[in-house]
């Protein structure tokens, strides 16, 4: 005979598993620092072609005012601004990856351990329903 009840916490586990999908074992998978840290990392190369895409953005439409300052030859003025410009986007940035990143860790290690919560209550169904056939 079907147990509702155990069919009732296979369809609570079958839906978290299909809402968590890999994210939570994918997350899980590390340790929080290496997590954390891997987030960075690929925060940091994303951060270098933002700011790059967004300094090509105002470069250009700043043209004519940078024809002007450049004929004056002020590179090492602007080579020193967009540095401490680059160095200040990506130390905010890389904050906030790495702020994200723990975050997200700490919220798919609760699901995670919600998820065997569940299968162990399950896997104990299934064990007290051996025992009462022995």
């Amino acid at each position: 005979m079907i147990d509702q009840n155990r069919v009732r916490q296979m369809t609570r586990l079958a839906m978290m598993e299909s809402d968590m999908g890999k994210n939570v074992i994918g997350v899980c998978s590390y340790r929080k620092a290496d997590y954390v840290l891997v987030q960075i990392l690929k925060g940091f190369f994303a951060g270098t072609v933002c700011y790059a895409a967004l300094l090509l953005l105002w470069l250009g439409f700043l043209w004519d005012d940078l024809n002007a300052f450049f004929a004056d030859a002020h590179y090492e003025e602007f080579i020193g601004k967009v540095l401490l410009g680059y160095g200040v986007f990506m130390l905010v940035y890389l904050v906030i990856c790495g702020v994200v990143a723990a975050e997200r860790y700490k919220k798919s290690g609760k699901q995670k351990h919600l998820y065997l919560k569940y299968l162990k209550r399950l896997n104990r169904s299934y064990a007290s329903e051996e025992d009462e056939d022995e």
